[in-house]
């Protein structure tokens, strides 16, 4: 019993001579410091080993430093250029060097990291760089560099005679730097220790080509309307100037239904709208984007002569003045919407323009789907305001003072008449408006009465034919002249 007890701590003290030394050669001889490059690994001459994750980045960026200050000559045939690389925005991506650096000798079999780590010690190894690139900035350099020897590709667009007509101009294929292999040639010219790179050109094919635009079958004018505004109104011009061009050169496709607010989009000082009268509950008021309105009345109107299908529209709830009763369509963003669809089967191509105290809004397509359309607006009834009396103890007793003028309020009916070889073959009704009056509004004194008069004395502010101070006819009469007529509309505040 004795003897095998002896046998056993021998056993055990021979285990711990071997294995201890060996936990100490794997920790320490065999892989190298923990989180530090092992020796011999350089970046461009630059020793990094023994160093940790900090101190590689240190002396990396001092590497980086110098070689965005040195010049790269790019080449094609005859032409040269030779700009900084800090100029072509070239980074090293020092965070992945590192990492590959700290890899070194630590993977594998211990044996295989003892092994790598002598030969790199003996040897030395070069890493490889590891480039980025700040896109934009090599892009726009190269661009402004190659002017001489690339051309842009020029795509396909529309060009519309003064008669209507509508063709295509042929897109162009160009040329361009193959930015991808430049990016690569300049980090293996850095490697073998070269200063020149010799530019690789690629086609660049237009965006937009001429069988592209050829297939959508736009042809001539399908419909059209011009609405006149004074220009010296300058920031309600602005206005319609900024909501038009929204609407220049689109493109609508078969199908689609075009949203004003979503074409347009926020009325703000941000996109640039200033402040110009808008309608709130049937008055005029300063509001943000005023006369914004004027362009979604005048696409209306393009849209019923261009015989397309109107999805959604509503009438200001006041007349104006710049469209017959009838003819308007108001909005006003996240609240009420102007939409119409393209109801042909091929592409819709629209055209604002905008000056000299108009704006015009065409509409061309496949002239298939062209058609002789008049609009007919009719006013089928008439809305008398109300007169509203207010007493005012800062007018005398008896004196009456218009305070605000009434308006007849209407309601109208829009109709699209479709006609093809002088014949009449459709008509549908297009939009019912409600404008609703806007009561007359009449101060009534309730203060202390005016002196008395001298008699024979005649005040020249008197009407002599009531007897009353500045009011026209029998104010009995006025009340049962002017009703209350119901009508309501959206308080929003609608452009005009």
């Amino acid at each position: 019993m004795r003897v095998k007890t002896s046998s056993l701590a021998i056993i055990i003290v021979v285990a711990i001579i071997i294995i201890l030394p060996l936990t100490v050669l794997s920790s320490g001889f065999f892989a190298p410091p923990a989180e530090k490059i092992c020796s011999g690994v350089e970046f461009m001459g630059v020793h990094l080993g023994g160093l940790n994750r900090e101190g590689a980045l240190s002396r990396l960026s001092e590497v980086e430093r110098d070689l965005r200050a040195k010049r790269v000559t790019l080449r094609y045939q005859d032409w040269q250029a030779t700009p900084l690389l800090n100029e072509i925005g070239f980074e090293l991506d020092k965070e992945t060097m590192i990492t590959a650096a700290l890899n070194v000798g630590k993977e594998g079999s211990l044996v295989k990291r003892w092994r790598e780590r002598k030969q790199i010690e003996k040897t030395g190894l070069s890493l490889r760089a590891v480039a980025n690139y700040r896109e934009e900035k090599l892009a726009q350099r190269v661009q402004d560099l190659t002017t001489d020897i690339v051309t842009a590709p020029v795509d396909a667009s529309f060009q519309v005679s003064a008669g209507g007509r509508v063709t295509v101009s042929p897109s162009r294929d160009g040329t361009g730097v193959d930015l991808t292999k430049l990016k690569k040639d300049i980090v293996e010219a850095l490697h073998s220790n070269q200063q020149e790179v010799v530019l690789t050109l690629k086609p660049l094919a237009a965006a937009r080509t001429t069988e592209q635009l050829q297939d959508m079958h736009i042809e001539g004018l399908l419909g059209g309307y011009t609405t006149h505004f004074d220009s010296s109104a300058t920031s309600r011009t602005y206005n319609i100037s900024v909501a038009g061009r929204a609407f220049d050169e689109l493109l609508v496709r078969p199908g689609q239904v075009v949203s004003f607010n979503e074409i347009v989009g926020p009325r703000s000082f941000e996109a640039g709208y200033k402040t110009a009268p808008v309608i709130v509950n049937n008055e005029l008021v300063d509001g943000l984007g005023g006369g914004v309105c004027q362009v979604s009345t005048t696409l209306y109107n393009s849209v019923l002569l261009a015989n397309l299908e109107i999805v959604e529209r509503y009438n200001h709830s006041m007349p104006i003045s710049y469209v017959p009763i009838g003819r308007d369509a108001t909005v006003v963003y996240d609240a009420l919407d102007f939409k119409f669809c393209n109801n042909t089967a091929d592409y819709l191509y629209l055209k604002s323009y905008i000056g000299s105290g108009q704006i015009t809004i065409n509409i061309y397509g496949n002239t298939a789907y062209k058609k002789d359309v008049r609009v007919e607006a009719y006013v089928t009834r008439e809305l008398d305001y109300n007169v509203i009396y207010e007493d005012d103890p800062n007018l005398p007793e008896g004196t009456e003072v218009v305070k605000k003028e009434g308006a007849k309020g209407f309601i109208a009916f829009t109709e699209r008449v479709v006609s093809e070889n002088g014949r009449e073959i459709k008509r549908d009704s297009q939009s019912y408006s409600d404008y609703t009056p806007v009561n007359q509004v009449i101060a009534v004194g309730t203060g202390e009465a005016a002196p008395q008069m001298a008699p024979g004395a005649v005040d020249d502010a008197q009407d002599t034919s009531t007897g009353r101070p500045g009011v026209d006819g029998n104010t009995e009469n006025s009340r049962e002249h002017h009703p209350v007529i119901p009508g309501s509309k959206p308080s929003n505040s609608e452009s005009r």
